[in-house]
């Protein structure tokens, strides 16, 4: 099976290239980012998949409330049962995006929320450290115990204390 990322890339670029004509990058991003998280959750996944619509059917009901371009967008993902790509669709705008920007996304997690001075800071080293521009990404997992792991495309620093303590564990057992 092809990777769907790769069938994906087209929509995104299309996509990509007619939000940044029409200076609606912004828009786009978030209704992509929203329309991608709804098609994530596991009843949406399965009305989709379902025989009993089709995705035009389950698009149609979009139609009054949704722009014209975004609906017709989503129409003919939906005509070439594609809507299960909207996630990987929207990643690949956001790739896109920051590569224009020269910025990219880093995906922090915390075990608790920080405040805004924290965040700023991270921020501004990560900005150092990479070299260009960064969206912090927030997530919160309280099973990290405490500390910040923080993803960066392909890199990843694990400075969490669950993370150490595996170290430690693994140093300790060999």
């Amino acid at each position: 099976m092809a990777d769907l990322s790769v069938i994906a890339k087209p929509y995104a670029k299309a996509v990509f290239e007619f939000a940044n004509e029409n200076s609606l990058s912004q828009e786009w991003s978030m209704l992509l980012k929203t329309f991608a998280k709804l098609i994530e959750d596991n009843s949406v996944q399965s009305i989709i998949t379902s025989p009993i619509f089709s995705q035009p059917e389950i698009i149609e009901v979009l139609k009054d409330q949704l722009n014209e371009k975004f609906y017709n967008f989503l129409a003919l993902l939906a005509q070439n049962k594609k809507l299960t790509l909207l996630p990987l669709i929207s990643d690949q705008f956001e790739l896109f995006t920051n590569t224009q920007n020269n910025s990219k996304v880093a995906k922090v997690t915390l075990a608790y929320s920080a405040d805004k001075d924290l965040l700023d800071s991270l921020k501004a080293s990560l900005e150092r450290k990479f070299g260009c521009s960064m969206n912090l990404e927030v997530e919160i997992n309280p099973a990290i115990v405490g500390g910040a792991i923080v993803r960066v495309g392909d890199t990843v620093i694990d400075n969490s204390v669950s993370g150490r303590l595996e170290k430690l564990k693994s140093i300790l057992l060999s």
